[in-house]
């Protein structure tokens, strides 16, 4: 019935709500960065950040402790490179798909030295006394932010293919289960305040909204300009 009612409508009413909760999901994501970070800059302390430590350090084992090590690895640099590659080959010689390719880079490369530079200018600290040992600053997280970029630009790509209706939502919500473990991961471990975590995931939704709404663009003026090239002009 609603499908019947989109059609009868004169105007693509799907994609203007894609693109209404794009936005909102976007400034809301600022919001909270913002306020997190003038917090911050203020050296006020964020009260949720103590109490989720405390709980994590009370329920802190041997077995939890492995497989949060096993599952933030997938957040590493080291391990989103390697993916990287292995998506981009899959896209430029299987799908030719040289755009996706291109904002694929954009977003995650681009997601990484904006991550380094947003470290440097706050300059926080780490917790102490983690469970393992990393260097450079706290915040925001990068494990989490890097992670939602790289797995969210991928559950893009995926919604955008052919593929069907279950195996985009099974898919989605893989990517989205493995984005959130992997930020509870950063907190379990001790290497980041939970505040920290939240701060990547809002940084990244706002730079992943970015770098998907350039595809977008690119693939609108694709839409719009191809009729032309495919009219059958006089010799």
């Amino acid at each position: 019935m609603l499908r019947d009612i989109a059609h009868k409508l004169p105007f693509p009413i799907v994609p203007i709500i894609y693109i209404l909760a794009g936005l909102l999901l976007s400034f809301l994501s600022l919001f909270i960065f913002f306020e997190l970070s003038e917090n911050l800059i203020e050296e006020e302390r964020f009260h949720f950040d103590q109490i989720i430590i405390q709980y994590i350090s009370a329920i802190r084992n041997d077995t939890l402790t492995a497989i949060m090590k096993f599952v933030t690895y997938f957040g590493s640099t080291t391990i989103l490179t390697l993916l990287l590659v292995g998506n981009l080959i899959w896209l430029i010689f299987k799908r030719k798909s040289y755009w996706g390719a291109l904002f694929y880079i954009i977003a995650v490369a681009g997601g990484g030295l904006l991550n380094l530079g947003l470290k440097h200018w706050f300059g926080r600290a780490r917790p102490e006394n983690s469970l393992i040992i990393e260097q450079g600053f706290s915040y925001p997280s990068g494990h989490s932010m890097g992670s939602l970029i790289y797995y969210g630009f991928l559950g893009y790509l995926v919604i955008r293919s052919q593929r069907g209706r279950m195996f985009k939502l099974l898919l989605g919500i893989g990517f989205i289960s493995l984005i959130v473990s992997i930020g509870l991961s950063r907190i379990y471990l001790g290497v980041h305040y939970p505040s920290d975590v939240l701060a990547g995931f809002s940084a990244g939704t706002v730079w992943l909204f970015l770098c998907i709404g350039g595809r977008e663009s690119i693939r609108a003026y694709q839409k719009r300009t191809l009729p032309f090239f495919k009219r059958k002009h006089p010799q």
